[in-house]
Formats: C-alpha cells, sequence, structure tokens
C-alpha cells in the first residue's frame, strides 16, 4: 500500500511541475504570400499593436483599458478601411474585408457586458486576426499561433506565451503554427 502511495506522489508531482502545454490543434487558414504588400504590413502595424493590448487587458478585471484598446482599435480599423491600402485590387478587397471583420468583432466585444461572451469575442477576434494577416500575406514579422486543450487560438509576437483567454497561473504554451507557414 505504501508503495503505492508513493507512486501516486510521484506521478503527481510530476504532473504539476509541467508548466508548459502540447498541443496540435491546427488551423486550416491559407497563408497567401503573393498578396504580401510592405507598405500594407507597415499600415497594419498600429492595428495590430492594439490587437495585443486588448488581449493583455482581457483578463483585468478593471474594463477600462480594455474599452480604451479596443476603441482604439475599431477607429483605426474605420481608418484604414477609408484609404489605398495596396495597389493590387484583390489585396486591397481582401485587407478592407478583413478590417470590416475586425471592426465587427471587436465591436460586439466591447458591446458584451458578461466577461464569458466577452472572451469568446476575444476568441473569434484572433480568428479573424489570423484569417486577415494570412489573406494579405503579412511578413513584417513572425506571428506565433497558440491553441489551448479547447481549441481556442490567438497570436503572439514571441514562441512562447500564457493563454490570454483563462487565468491558468504558470502555464505556457508553445505556438502550435506559424502564420507565415500556413498552408
Amino acid at each position: 500500500m505504501s508503495r503505492m502511495l508513493i507512486l501516486l506522489l510521484m506521478i503527481s508531482g510530476m504532473a504539476c511541475g509541467n508548466k508548459e502545454n502540447v498541443t496540435t490543434t491546427n488551423l486550416v487558414t491559407k497563408f497567401s504570400v503573393e498578396r504580401q504588400d510592405p507598405n500594407l504590413d507597415q499600415q497594419i502595424q498600429p492595428l495590430l499593436n492594439q490587437y495585443f493590448a486588448v488581449l493583455a487587458h482581457l483578463q483585468v478585471e478593471d474594463s477600462a483599458d480594455l474599452e480604451l484598446y479596443g476603441s482604439n482599435m475599431i477607429l483605426l480599423a474605420d481608418s484604414l478601411i477609408q484609404q489605398d491600402l495596396s495597389l493590387d485590387t484583390a489585396t486591397n478587397n481582401a485587407a478592407v474585408q478583413g478590417l470590416i471583420n475586425i471592426q465587427y468583432e471587436m465591436t460586439a466585444i466591447l458591446m458584451e457586458s458578461n466577461p464569458e461572451e466577452r472572451i469568446k469575442g476575444a476568441q473569434m477576434l484572433s480568428l479573424q486576426w489570423v484569417d486577415f494577416l494570412a489573406a494579405i500575406g503579412y511578413q513584417k514579422q513572425t506571428i506565433y499561433i497558440f491553441s489551448d486543450n479547447d481549441e481556442c487560438h490567438w497570436m503572439g509576437l514571441k514562441n512562447k506565451s500564457k493563454n490570454p483567454f483563462k487565468n491558468e497561473g504558470a502555464l505556457i504554451y508553445n505556438p502550435v503554427q506559424v502564420l507565415q507557414e500556413l498552408k
């Protein structure tokens, strides 16, 4: 009996010591390298920065910063939609549609008062971002795509990330894909 107890303690100790999560869920979005436009990449950079700020403030109790960054994202997207984003018509159309989708998702998040629904909206926002960046062939910097066991996806600039949708303590995720390698 004592051997069984020691074995169980060892197994639970090893399980608790693992602070990295390995997932294998991949997205099925195609990266359009032929649409890549360095000027467009540069134009959307401030908007991408707002996305990362929104994710950073999802779990914060005070939602004022989430409102601020979300509103800024909506305004930046609206401003970009009004511009000629690319000389290539197909790239421009893909960019405008992606920006509209991002704008709608962020608006829905800000309209929601239920924190769980905001998290679901942020998960959809992340998927819209992946589709948008893949559709325009974004290459300014490497974008890592993460996924948890519930198949929630998000993006990051580093190859390690905490889940922005759940407070999981020290659990660190490895990327399941790199945006620029989506096939």
